[in-house]
């Protein structure tokens, strides 16, 4: 009888937004108490209310969109740290209002009763029900389930004077059997340092739907080159979700969507640029600790719950690069470090200097994933405005590349890498020498000199002493990342890494996607632990 509810987006907007929109009821994100119109009372999360402001719950509202007055009904709920709000039907007991993890399908209407206020409805069959207060002679009040619309039914959105710090906001929440899924929208910065919110996938396996997490461990996984947005973690069930479904070991697995992907899909991606990409994804794992915290009963401020990071092609530098921030960064503090109790790196097949990854490039008679090139420019313009100044990623291209609007299709991210190949072979064909310009093709030209120096930012293969176990795999035969670049950053690393550092060959002969396969089918049997 009750539907999960997949429930979208959350923002935390400020006081001033809402009275930006005129006709905007409710802005996703921000946070309310819920105000009886008939009675004056607010809504409590514990089926009770009260007149107090102060003592109200804070509830969160999770949709994609602001919900305005005029609204058709729409299917999202009202949300507050791990409790839902129902009605339902109990059959012979009645209809009932209840607070609970478990999510229900209560639909939030316009009141045709009361000007600007909103109703809960629940429905079963014929039965229609909305979220009452009842009030005796005596001023008692308890919630009920009324069938008849009238102004005791009818709850206003008041914004919040007690607001509650969250560094998280909810974009979806899936609650299914022995998990949850979320989407999740959290504070990082971008690459000029500034604030941002940038959105990630997590997955928790739980003892009982919505219940308290029962992993022992984080599976932290950086995804592999993406172009199309709609294909990203935030957006659908990632590939490396399977490693969550079907692994042996059920960890509590986060993925980020990076920077120009997800709900900043409209700014540029820093793609191959680790330091920007490490502090961003790192942040997301220490976000998912609150939310396990205030979500799960789960508390990894002890470090009581280690880190395993996996990731493959563009991701398996982004992942290497992660636990390089975590061991080294000055932006972390020592309880941060310890919380992530960072233990293994399992990188398959990535760019681990970017550099070397594009100089073969220059030297191959056919690019097997012609799109690789722009997206290292058009990553380094974006991710190093200090370096490259006035520079536009658009200068070191052909005309006839440019022509084509390659650039600007890598920027909607609105194509897929199958189609974006295709499209840079229709208009140039598939070598350096016709998707570069001349001068970027002149290693002495100053264009060039800019690139390379952005390029020389991106090696992982130096400067740090590891700590933690890094496993590396890789295909001999890879045709889109060199396996130059695991061979180096396994002599750079072995001796001075702390923990194990090995390098295992897998895939033999087979393409960077089919190794892909080959590497996550190893993930998913829980060989990274």
């Amino acid at each position: 009888m009750s539907r999960l509810l997949t429930i979208l987006l959350a923002a935390l907007f400020t006081l001033s937004a809402l009275a930006d929109s005129d006709n905007a009821a409710v802005v996703p994100g921000a946070q309310y108490v819920l105000r009886n119109v008939a009675t004056g009372s607010y809504l409590m999360k514990d089926g009770t209310t009260t007149k107090n402001e102060a003592e109200a719950s804070n509830w969160r509202v999770v949709t994609n969109d602001t919900i305005h007055y005029d609204d058709a009904e729409t299917l999202y709920i009202v949300y507050s740290d791990d409790t839902v709000m129902q009605l339902t039907n109990g059959g012979i007991t009645g209809w009932k209002v209840s607070f609970s993890g478990k999510g229900n399908t209560t639909y939030v209407i316009p009141s045709t009763t009361t000007d600007r206020t909103f109703k809960f409805r629940y429905r079963y069959l014929t039965d229609t029900r909305y979220l009452n207060v009842e009030a005796d002679a005596q001023g008692n009040e308890r919630l009920t389930a009324a069938r008849t619309p009238s102004a005791y039914n009818d709850w206003e959105f008041v914004p919040t004077s007690h607001p509650k710090d969250y560094r998280y906001r909810l974009m979806s929440m899936n609650r299914s059997g022995s998990n949850t899924k979320y989407t999740i929208a959290y504070l990082s910065h971008d690459v000029l340092g500034k604030e941002v919110w940038l959105s990630g996938w997590v997955a928790v396996p739980t003892a009982s739907e919505g219940g308290a997490c029962n992993a022992d461990h984080l599976l932290f996984s950086t995804h592999y080159t993406m172009c199309k947005n709609s294909e990203v973690p935030s957006q659908t069930d990632p590939y490396d979700g399977f490693t969550f479904n079907l692994s042996r070991n059920k960890p509590v697995m986060i993925e980020p969507d990076y920077l120009g992907y997800g709900i900043t899909k409209d700014r540029e991606h820093p793609y191959c640029a680790p330091d920007i990409m490490a502090e961003e994804s790192v942040d997301m794992l220490l976000t998912v600790h609150d939310l396990l915290r205030d979500m799960h009963a789960m508390d990894c401020s002890t470090g009581t719950y280690p880190t395993y990071g996996i990731g493959y092609s563009q991701g398996g530098a982004i992942i290497l690069a992660c636990q390089r921030y975590v061991e080294n960064s000055p932006k972390l503090t020592e309880a941060q470090r310890n919380a992530i109790n960072w233990v293994r790196t399992c990188a398959g097949a990535g760019p681990y200097c970017s550099l070397s990854t594009i100089s073969q490039y220059y030297f191959q008679d056919n690019l097997s994933m012609p799109v690789a090139a722009p997206l290292l420019v058009m990553g380094m313009v974006a991710a190093y405005p200090d370096i490259f100044g006035d520079i536009k990623a658009e200068d070191y291209f052909s005309e006839a590349f440019n022509t084509a609007g390659i650039v600007d299709k890598v920027r909607s991210t609105d194509y897929t890498i199958d189609e974006l190949n295709d499209a840079i072979k229709k208009a140039c064909g598939t070598t350096m020498q016709s998707i570069l310009s001349e001068e970027a093709k002149d290693v002495n030209s100053d264009l060039t000199q800019h690139l390379l120096k952005a390029l020389g930012r991106s090696d992982l293969t130096r400067d740090w002493t590891p700590k933690a176990d890094i496993w590396f795999f890789h295909n001999t035969d890879d045709d889109v990342v060199p396996y130059l670049n695991t061979m180096a950053a396994y002599k750079g690393l072995k001796d001075r890494c702390q923990g194990e550092c090995a390098i295992y060959t897998t895939g033999v002969g087979m393409s960077h996607l089919a190794a892909a396969i080959d590497f996550m089918a190893r993930m998913i049997l829980g060989n990274y632990k």
